[in-house]
């Protein structure tokens, strides 16, 4: 994995340099793994465009997500939107915003809401979500939508990202990975770096969030928000061979990626 340093998103990553089974390695400037972009700087997106040669951008947030944070808009950039859930999924179309009329509160008030009752804990809220990430019919046409613009894609990297480019951003790239013939240790390996590379930042957040956020239950549910947990990977690992055998059948038998297909794409993306 090759760091990227951006002035305000932290946890982004060219997946250049990563090794296979193999031997071979991931081009560099191909695959970028990122949180979301709707607070990026001038000398960011410059960067990105200039030395990364970033032309695709796959956002796989929800909806609302999506809505709240836009992406910037470059002129050289191809946008999709591939919702990896939508928001009935993740459960954010359900809380109305307190005293105002058809307005719902926004993605961290509906987490914190989402998890108050004493048997459903932001952890297994998300090892739901996880678990969703390869049995939903949504999350599965996803991901068969994202391996068809990687493979059209002819020139310069493409960038997909989330939220705080953990989960969404973490389980597509075990997919991609996968597809690659990456070694599983490297490819836990790279989901917990995010870790390290957010810690800084979220020890900062969780200090200065408004006084409403400084509560047990707020600060458990932004760091779930933003910390990746193996156990989690490993719920989805769990669902993947539960439904493909392994990991790779999974990607086989249920997304419908043909040998061809891989083939295809380790070409491409492989020195």
């Amino acid at each position: 994995m090759i760091p990227i340093n951006l002035e305000k998103q932290k946890n982004i990553r060219d997946l250049g340099g990563t090794e296979t089974i193999d031997g071979r390695r991931i081009r560099r400037n191909r695959l970028i793994r990122s949180g979301r972009l709707s607070e990026l700087t001038s000398s960011d997106a410059a960067y990105l465009l200039g030395s990364c040669r970033l032309r695709t951008v796959i956002d796989l947030r929800s909806g609302k997500e999506s809505e709240e944070r836009p992406d910037p808009q470059w002129g050289i950039v191809e946008y999709s939107r591939l919702p990896m859930l939508s928001d009935d999924q993740l459960g954010f179309g359900t809380f109305q915003a307190p005293g105002v009329e058809n307005k719902t509160m926004n993605v961290l008030d509906t987490l914190i809401s989402l998890t108050s009752g004493p048997n459903y804990s932001p952890k297994q809220y998300l090892m739901d979500v996880y678990r969703k990430f390869i049995t939903t019919k949504q999350a599965q046409s996803t991901t068969r939508r994202f391996f068809e613009i990687l493979l059209s894609q002819r020139d310069g990297a493409l960038l997909y990202h989330c939220n705080g480019g953990k989960d969404r951003t973490g389980i597509m790239t075990v997919f991609l990975l996968t597809s690659l013939r990456v070694a599983r240790e490297i490819i836990v390996e790279d989901y917990m770096e995010s870790n390290r590379i957010i810690m800084p930042w979220l020890e900062w957040k969780l200090q200065t969030v408004p006084e409403k956020y400084q509560t047990w239950h707020a600060q458990s549910v932004l760091k779930m928000m933003y910390l990746a947990d193996e156990d989690c990977l490993q719920a989805a690992y769990d669902e993947m061979t539960r439904l493909g055998g392994t990991p790779e059948g999974y990607l086989k038998n249920v997304i419908g990626i043909t040998d061809m297909t891989m083939d295809e794409i380790r070409n491409r993306l492989l020195l």
